[in-house]
This record gives C-alpha cells, structure tokens and sequence, in this order.
C-alpha cells in the first residue's frame, strides 16, 4: 500500500484506520520532499485541542495536525536590550489521545513506522533568519547541523511517534524546525526518549494528555550557538535547558501537572561551536551490555514546580484552569503512577515503569 499523494481528510482517516487495525497491512512509509517542502497536508486535527493548555505568550504561530508551535521571532530574550534571532521554536503544544489495548492487553503504539525525510522541510515563514544578514548566504536550518548533527541532534518537542497516532503523514510533518532544536544526542536518545515513552503510557492510562515542550534560554547567560558563519549558515541557539509540562484534566475544570527541567550545559569546543559538557545514557547503552547496561531512568530529579519554570521561560502554563495557583506552585515528589501495561514494550530500552 503506496500513499505518496494529496487525498481529503476523510479518505486518509479510512486508509490510517484500515492501517491500524490490520497489522498485515501496516508498511514502513517515506516521508517524501517537494523540492525540499512537505507534500503532506499541513491542516489542523478538527478532534485535537492542541491549543488547549498553550501558553498565552504567542510568537510566530504554526498549527500542524499534529501539535501547535510558537517560533521565536526577533524578541529580546538574553536580556541585552537587543532583538534576537534564536532559530528556535518558543514552545510546542499537542494533545496526546490514549491507544486502546490490543487483543494481547498491551498497547503498543500503531503498526507504522516512517523513514525520516533526507533534509527537514523548508519553511517560508523562517525566511528572516537568513534576509539580509550578513554573512549568512544558506537559506535552510537544515545546514546549520551539517558536521555537528550527531553531537546535537535535531531534537523533537512533538515526538513522531506520538504524532504518528494521527497518521504517518503527520508523523512526517514533525520534520520541521516548527518543532526541534539542538539537543544533546545522548540526552535526546535517553532520558528525554524515556519520558517520550512515560508520556504516551500515561496517555493509554488516563486517556489523554496535553504536553507543552519547549526551550529554556537563560538571560544574562551566553548563548552558544551552531551554525558555521563561513559557510554561510544560519547561526541556531542552543538552549540553556529545555522544559517539559505534562497536564491531565481532573475533573471540574481543574488540572494536574508535571514539569521537568533538562539542563544542558556546554561550552565552546576547538572549533568554537558549543559541546555537551554532561554525560546521559542512551536507550541503546542501557539496553546494551557495556557502560550504562542497566541504567534506570529516574525523571524525579528533574521535577520542578510550573512556577519555576515560568520563571525561567516567562510563559504562563495551563491559563484558565480552575486550580492554576495551586498547581503552578506544588511541588510534585514523584511521577504518576503509571503500571507496566501500559507501556508500549519496545520502548527505550525496554524500561516500563518509573522508580
């Protein structure tokens, strides 16, 4: 089953349906570029409220299928008193729907997967990163990872898996720098995958979930950035930190939250261009029979209150929310409760459960 062109709403709802329920039908799909440009429908999911637990603080706006982004625009963020050109999305909201279990009692995410585009799609919208800078001659963020892509990786804050519940095609258009920024690769394939995983577990558990991601730049801190301006590149910031808020509604309006804080240090290396300065373990290594065999992703350490975090970021988390003074100040001791069937079994490293 080949689906490489443009089709209404309804008739991809049949084929992802016919898909999901039918195993033997489910095939590794391509995302494919149009002369460097999605060629997937770009349209919002009418039974998603992505928007729904957004923060209030908007920038540039895009609405995807599959989450809502706020890129950053030409705001003074370091505290300088100077506009800046980060390259980065602000924050990244989606509503995350639970799976219903398969036959077996497990849910295992759908029957899909997708081979990632060769270069992430082109934005028009982006064009005042490289209009008239000096210096920078390359009119894609794509270039700016050329050579340092592996130490920091174009990292997702809507995960493709989780996209993929929508649709494969969905799960396509989360290639876009709508949605990513320089992430630690370890960290990134880690602890940040893990939580990836407890998320869509807890989804499964409580039905739905909204998670809002996006990046901490600290003011009065220098920003590294990558991005070779002899080549012309686009200089893109790399966060101090990134954040994640999980939100689920309780009933009566009200909500309960978690927020993490993922610190990321680095300081410049030979080259100039900033590296990892902390060591994660990936899911690969934790799997593996080497260093780090074993190794238990515990996310307690990085739980912050939302206050912290709004702090940090000058966003506003949950607006609206009946409790939102209560939640934005309590300080969660632990994760939810989230059992082991729950979880999809090929997830990183196969951990299920969160100590």
């Amino acid at each position: 089953m080949k689906l490489r062109t443009f089709f209404g709403a309804s008739a991809l709802a049949l084929v992802v349906s016919a898909s999901l329920s039918n195993p033997a039908a489910a095939e590794k799909f391509t995302c494919e570029s149009d002369r460097g440009e999605s060629p997937y429908a770009i349209a919002a999911t009418p039974d998603h409220d992505h928007d729904r637990y957004a923060p209030n603080q908007k920038e540039i706006i895009k609405r995807f299928g599959a989450y809502v982004s706020s890129f950053d625009g030409d705001d003074d963020d370091d505290g300088d008193g100077k506009g800046d050109l980060l390259a980065v999305p602000q924050w990244v909201a989606y509503e995350l729907k639970g799976l219903k279990p398969k036959a077996n009692g497990e849910f295992e995410e759908p029957d899909i997967s997708i081979n990632r585009p060769n270069d992430w799609y082109k934005e028009p919208k982006f064009a005042f990163l490289w209009t008239d800078r000096a210096g920078v001659t390359k009119s894609r963020i794509d270039n700016s990872y050329d050579g340092i892509g592996s130490i920091w990786n174009r990292g997702h804050l809507a995960m493709a898996d989780h996209a993929q519940r929508i649709s494969w095609q969905a799960s396509c258009n989360t290639h876009f720098f709508w949605n990513a920024v320089p992430q630690a690769a370890d960290m990134n394939q880690g602890p940040w995958r893990h939580l990836e995983d407890y998320s869509a577990a807890a989804s499964n558990k409580y039905e739905r979930l909204w998670i809002i991601a996006g990046s901490v730049i600290e003011k009065g801190k220098p920003i590294g950035f990558i991005g070779e301006t002899s080549k012309g590149e686009v200089p893109v910031a790399v966060p101090h930190a990134l954040f994640k808020v999980i939100v689920r509604e309780t009933g009566n309006g009200k909500v309960d939250a978690l927020a993490f804080l993922f610190p990321q240090a680095y300081a410049p290396g030979a080259d100039g261009q900033p590296r990892p300065t902390e060591k994660w373990v990936n899911c690969n290594k934790a799997k593996g029979k080497g260093k780090g065999k074993g190794h238990v992703y515990d996310h307690k350490p990085r739980l912050k209150t939302v206050a912290e975090i709004e702090n940090m970021t000058g966003l506003t988390f949950f607006p609206g929310a009946a409790n939102r003074e209560e939640m934005r100040t309590r300080q969660a001791a632990a994760l939810w409760q989230v059992e082991e069937k729950f979880w999809d079994p090929k997830g990183c490293a196969g951990q299920r459960y969160v100590p």
